[in-house]
């Protein structure tokens, strides 16, 4: 581009911000670029440009379809489940069984699966192909003829209709809410039916690739079940495992099905090498990693940084019985860890004392002390993603934010997007005073060694509510710097199935929590996390109360966005707008994912460019040389 042009991009903003208003704008934004997509069946959907992989592909190149079938994983988790029945509004779901969780689920076939080497494509898996509709006012699916159900009756378009119409009127509301823009589904044929979204909903791609997570269930085996209660019992599947053991509460063992219909699926290749994989839970994860180290499970994803570091320099490792690795994936970490402040509640309702308590955090000394300097700051709620904005505003940015000035602090443009550093081996001084500063700002003052409301005499006091011993940890001395300050900060550890409990209803002050947003973010996902629409319903991710119309409206920008260089441009302004108005406090993410595990398995290759995530347990395999030698030193170990 010559020196002094203006590009596509920057004339569509400029022109915006000078003409239209921001409704207006969200439309421009939206239809600045399209999808290649058509209304003719294809085997696959790319948000974003073409499929790399076409219909006849052998496999995915990040699969080994050479890989042996056999052996067991056992992988831990934290806390303890009461229910096996994902659709519940109720009780605490074990790990694997929900279809819209972590990698989905298990035992149930979604109509398509995403590929781990591409931004955000998807592939034909319970469907055959997938049709959409120019206009993105409907998708039209065709199942596969030759699936069924574990007990061996077919899947049908009757179990898809069923499921649709179920989950609508008698789902949890989390699950009626994810698919509240699809107004009706409708059979076409024997094998084929369409999603109709509504008149309302915004006709984008991202629409269209939510229903492509759509995983139907029989009918013959939930109507004669309580669809809206907790259940134990294994619910019956068409996926690449079933259930085959359950310990309530503390283990559940999910198995190969050995005549899986998808077995022999070109983009099933190299999946679903284990026999077994076996999830145990643990209550604490003190006693979590004695398990590992002792060798009753195989395998943990560690994301606490001290733990990493300290945690197994123990004989097996020094044997090179067990592996640490870490990686650089390819997958967007969000928020990842940050302290989530309760909006709702007075005084986190007043922006002045949420930013006071931010700049009261000494994430550096933090870092240095508990995480051994292995975490980056997360000034982003977008973190390595395109979506993460840094130092000042673009250009770019600006023609979009100016839309709302005077609705947004003046912050969001002059200021940069990362928060002060502190002193790693001090007091955070600076930042202390610059606290107070704000507190008495807002009209919180010390009066005899409290900070105190100057109006109502009230106590500036916030509750920390959390489940871990970590985070117990990394709240212990943030306490006694409010303490400092002279507010009353008190920090409650509680077990899991009470935290769940007010999660739901939002009973909290403040607490850490994850905010993933991936790189290309799901419209509901998004909204559910984010906007008002969310801030009063039970069950929802909204935990911070975020009740802002600019938000809401650079929601809606990002997910009608139709390429991926707006949907930056969008996404970078938003993440100014969360961060300037200290929702979150946030904490860091880690320079890489870590995983430690006995050394079993084989793993395809991991970190970028290969892989957006670890793979674990779908693509690895078990090694039966490997494990007979980690079985022979663990026996030598025991016996020393």
């Amino acid at each position: 581009m010559a020196a002094g042009a203006i590009s596509p991009v920057m004339r569509i903003l400029r022109q915006t911000r000078l003409q239209w208003s921001a409704p207006v704008l969200v439309c421009a934004i939206a239809l600045a670029a399209q999808p290649a997509w058509s209304e003719k069946p294809s085997h696959g959907l790319s948000y974003f440009g073409d499929l790399k992989y076409g219909p006849d592909v052998a496999h995915f190149d990040y699969a080994n379809p050479d890989a042996p079938k056999g052996g067991r994983i056992r992988l831990p988790g934290i806390g303890t489940f009461n229910n096996l029945n994902p659709y519940a509004h109720k009780g605490r779901t074990a790990y694997n069984i929900s279809p819209r969780g972590g990698l989905g689920s298990h035992i149930l076939d979604p109509l398509m699966r995403k590929s781990d080497d591409e931004l955000a494509s998807y592939y034909a898996w319970l469907a055959e192909s997938v049709v959409v509709a120019d206009d993105y006012s409907w998708v039209t699916y065709k199942l596969r003829e030759n699936a069924y159900w574990h007990d061996g009756r077919p899947v049908t378009i009757e179990d898809v209709l069923w499921t649709f119409d179920t989950i609508k009127t008698r789902g949890s509301p989390e699950w009626r809410m994810s698919y509240k823009d699809i107004v009706r589904i409708e059979q076409i044929d024997e094998w084929s039916f369409t999603f109709h979204f509504s008149e309302e909903a915004e006709k984008t791609p991202q629409l269209v690739i939510e229903t492509a997570t759509f995983a139907p269930i029989p009918k013959h085996f939930w109507e004669t079940r309580a669809f809206e209660e907790t259940s134990l019992e294994p619910p019956l599947g068409n996926g690449a495992y079933r259930i085959g053991e359950v310990d309530p509460g503390y283990k559940v063992v999910f198995e190969r099905v050995e005549d899986y219909w998808g077995r022999d699926l070109n983009f099933a290749a190299g999946h679903f090498n284990f026999d077994e994989v076996e999830i145990m839970w643990f209550f604490d994860k003190r006693v979590m990693l004695q398990a590992l180290r002792a060798g009753v499970f195989d395998y943990w994803f560690e994301e606490n940084e001290s733990d990493w570091a300290t945690a197994y320099d123990f004989e097996g490792y020094r044997r090179g019985l067990f592996k640490k690795e870490t990686y650089r994936m390819g997958f967007a970490y969000g928020m990842h860890f940050g302290v989530v402040l309760n909006t709702r509640r007075p005084p986190l309702d007043d922006i002045r004392v949420r930013e006071a308590l931010t700049l009261a955090y000494n994430f550096e000394w933090a870092n240095r002390v508990f995480w051994h300097d292995g975490m980056i700051r997360n000034n982003s709620f977008f973190v390595r993603s395109g979506l993460q904005a840094f130092g000042l505003p673009s250009d770019e940015e600006i023609a979009l934010l100016e839309n709302y000035r005077g609705q947004v602090p003046e912050s969001v443009f002059t200021g940069p997007i990362e928060l002060p550093k502190n002193d790693s081996f001090g007091r955070n001084r600076e930042t202390l005073l610059r606290a107070n500063a704000l507190l008495e700002e807002a009209g919180y003052v010390i009066h005899d060694f409290r900070r105190v409301h100057t109006v109502t005499g009230e106590p500036l006091a916030v509750e920390f509510v959390v489940t871990s011993h970590e985070h117990e940890r990394m709240l212990t001395p943030f306490v006694e710097n409010l303490a400092r300050l002279g507010i009353d900060a008190q920090l409650r550890r509680i077990e899991s199935n009470a935290m769940t409990n007010r999660l739901r209803q939002y009973d909290f002050d403040a607490t850490v929590r994850k905010v993933y947003t991936w790189k290309v973010p799901f419209p509901t996902r998004m909204r559910e996390m984010f906007t008002s629409p969310y801030v009063d319903t039970p069950t929802m991710p909204n935990y911070a109360g975020i009740n802002n119309r600019v938000v809401d409206s650079l929601v809606e920008t990002v997910t009608k966005a139709r390429s991926e260089k707006l949907m930056n441009i969008a996404g970078r302004a938003l993440d100014r707008v969360l961060l300037h108005n200290f929702y979150v406090i946030p904490d860091g993410h880690p320079v890489g994912r870590h995983m430690v595990y006995w050394d079993r398995f084989g793993h395809p290759p991991l970190g970028v460019p290969h892989m957006n995530w670890q793979g674990i347990p779908y693509l690895w395999w078990f090694d039966e040389e490997k494990s007979a030698r980690v079985d022979a030193g663990i026996a030598a170990l025991k016996e020393n």
